[in-house]
């Protein structure tokens, strides 16, 4: 019985070494997420404040309809001491919902 077992284990071992290793997944060599810091960069460049908070996240539904798969949720205090929960998509960048009071008067000024 041994000697079966191990007579079948040479002959089937170069079988498996010859199969094909499975392809990479494509979405992973396709998604290259933004850097979180120049995302974080990106929020306060565009509002007046301080990050309280910051974490990477699945898309929720309404935000994948606008075509985003992992977000970047940030969490500012105003300048007014109102807290913005801004969320990014981090493939691209986009701001994608911004909540909270005093967005108008915590928005930088555009540089030009």
């Amino acid at each position: 019985m041994p000697r079966l077992v191990i007579l079948l284990t040479l002959m089937l071992s170069p079988l498996a070494l010859a199969q094909p290793a499975p392809p990479p997944d494509p979405w992973a060599r396709s998604f290259r997420p933004l850097p979180f810091h120049q995302l974080a960069e990106g929020v306060t460049d565009r509002y007046l404040g301080r990050l309280l908070a910051a974490e990477t996240r699945p898309a929720r539904l309404h935000e994948r309809t606008l075509g985003a798969e992992l977000v970047y949720q940030f969490r500012l205090l105003t300048p007014a001491r109102h807290v913005l929960d801004i969320s990014v998509d981090a493939r691209d960048g986009r701001f994608l919902d911004v909540v909270g009071r005093g967005q108008i008067q915590a928005r930088r000024p555009p540089r030009k």
